[in-house]
């Protein structure tokens, strides 16, 4: 199965791309990216996921094959939104539930998604998610830093290398090459910011509120990133995520793309479990 089901949102029409195995026949699997990025950036792990899974892989809006219409509007919390409507329309699909796979920004819509729409959620894994690092006056400063015109322009293709590893990885080379786009971008560029300037907002902060939804959840981190790092994170995570089975790597921002066998070799367990239940 290969097609594109376009959901209509609030801020744009948004592309979910379908693959792997026919929704009645196997049980589903929802990828959320990372900004920037698209549903590309999960490239060298889809095929074998698509062995046993029905994938269904969101580009956020302005993102790969979606459309922006409310930049102003959108932020990281709208994801969490966006997500449950394309959970609600892949039901016409034949998709009844989902395990989730999301990476930063797709971390955090992976776990609002969890809050709106529990019961069709089988399971989380969360890979580098956002929401998680103390809400303090330094990373609230560089949320904003990351936004400004100037800085976000010349900052995503050196930051992106910082947080993905060398160019030489055939699987983050693809990934460092679309946020040189970005760069040149003035849409994608705009989107990029407003989901950074976003993130300076008492709402994302996950470490700070209860203990969220006791689901069947994965926290995968990698510990060479730089830009969301597990020791600043652990904390945050330890506290929300009690119940939590957490793996470190010895990876950078998306383990996925840098490093798929291991990713694989370290969520394959809790994807297992998750599928038989949905069977």
């Amino acid at each position: 199965m290969n097609a594109i089901h376009t959901v209509s949102t609030a801020y744009g029409e948004v592309a979910v791309h379908l693959s792997g195995r026919a929704p009645g026949d196997a049980p589903g699997l929802l990828l959320l990216h990372a900004n920037p990025g698209d549903h590309r950036d999960f490239d060298s792990i889809i095929e074998e996921l698509g062995r046993d899974w029905a994938i269904a892989a969101v580009d956020w809006p302005g993102y790969g094959a979606s459309t922006v219409t409310e930049i102003d509007a959108l932020g990281v919390e709208s994801l969490g939104e966006i997500a449950e409507q394309v959970v609600d329309s892949l039901n016409t699909k034949g998709f009844r539930s989902f395990t989730v796979i999301g990476n930063s920004v797709g971390g955090y819509a992976a776990v609002r998604l969890a809050e709106r729409a529990g019961a069709r959620i089988s399971g989380v894994v969360l890979v580098q998610p956002a929401g998680f690092a103390p809400w303090n006056p330094l990373t609230r400063a560089m949320f904003r830093m990351m936004a400004a015109p100037g800085v976000a322009r010349r900052a995503v293709v050196p930051c992106a290398r910082m947080y993905l590893g060398s160019a030489r990885n055939v699987g983050v080379r693809p990934i460092l090459e679309r946020a040189r786009e970005v760069s040149r971008d003035p849409v994608r560029l705009a989107v990029y910011r407003r989901l950074w300037r976003s993130l300076d907002d008492p709402r994302v902060d996950l470490s700070a509120g209860p203990a969220l939804p006791d689901l069947p959840t994965l926290v995968v981190w990698g510990s060479r990133d730089p830009i969301n790092p597990w020791l600043l994170s652990r904390r945050g995570v330890r506290r929300a995520l009690p119940k939590a089975e957490v793996a470190v790597l010895a990876t950078r921002h998306e383990p996925f793309a840098e490093a798929p066998a291991l990713f694989l070799d370290t969520v394959r367990e809790f994807l297992s479990a998750r599928a038989e239940l949905s069977s």
